[in-house]
């Protein structure tokens, strides 16, 4: 059997330390409180601050969280709206463009008015098809080959009719072509589209006055006289004809509003 042997040394001193803490327990102070009570709150009191100082920081940690959150949410929020009115401000300063390009316009040509259905320019595909799409179709009196009149002055034909939209040929596609001529030159020529429209048909060696107008003559049957195209460029000798550059007068790029005439053939009398 096992004994437990105690060092009479030891015994000592922890007799001595419990009858310390023992008249420690026993002594009270003036305030209130045994020696032994104020000595364990004095031990415990840095870490009780220090808990509930790490307490109220999660309180605070959570309550940040969500209030980031909710900013979060309402910055969200905000740049929702902002973008809507930037979409609706861009669409209402279209529509004022286009309504100012189109008073003008038929300030400009009053005799083509009644005859012309106004349009707005919804879409655009200069560089692939060089085409543009109007607001106006069938619906609205739109024929295949009406002329397509802007500020500035001739853009093409319509060659597309829905019933509530239409596809304009722009002067510039490839495939485009009118009987044009030159103020002061007294032949007629033809005007070619492509990258860079050009007057071709003219006799070699033709005297051609540099920026001067180009006016349509009807002759193809679909635009009418006298409408301006474009002004001439510098004009060259090619072959067995003369070959004028044309700077078109109407910016297809720039265009929202046009007047849409009533081809040739439907437009006289």
């Amino acid at each position: 059997m096992v004994q437990l042997r105690f060092r009479a040394d030891l015994a000592i001193v922890v007799v001595c330390v419990g009858l310390y803490i023992g008249s420690a327990a026993q002594v009270r102070f003036p305030v209130g409180g045994t020696a032994l009570s104020f000595a364990v709150t004095t031990i415990s009191s840095p870490a009780l601050a220090i808990g509930n100082a790490i307490g109220r920081t999660w309180q605070v940690f959570l309550s940040g969280q969500r209030n980031l959150r909710s900013t979060l949410g309402e910055l969200r929020r905000l740049r929702l709206e902002s973008a809507e009115l930037h979409r609706a401000n861009q669409l209402l300063s279209a529509e004022v463009t286009a309504l100012r390009q189109g008073s003008r316009l038929l300030a400009a040509y009053p005799s083509l008015a009644d005859q012309a259905v106004l349009a707005r320019v919804i879409a655009r595909d200069l560089p692939r098809t060089q085409t543009l799409r109007l607001d106006r179709g069938s619906r609205d009196g739109i024929h295949i080959d009406g002329p397509v009149l802007a500020e500035g002055g001739l853009v093409g034909r319509v060659d597309r009719v829905l019933e509530h939209s239409c596809r304009v040929q722009l002067l510039t596609h490839p495939a485009a072509a009118a009987a044009a001529a030159v103020e002061g030159v007294q032949q007629e020529a033809l005007l070619v589209g492509g990258d860079q429209p050009h007057l071709t048909g003219l006799s070699p060696y033709t005297q051609v006055p540099f920026e001067t107008s180009v006016l349509s003559t009807g002759s193809e049957g679909i635009y009418p006289p006298g409408l301006l195209f474009g002004t001439t460029l510098e004009a060259r000798n090619d072959g067995l004809f003369t070959i004028v550059p044309v700077r078109l007068a109407a910016n297809a790029a720039e265009v929202t509003a046009v007047l849409v005439l009533a081809p040739a053939a439907r437009g006289a009398p």
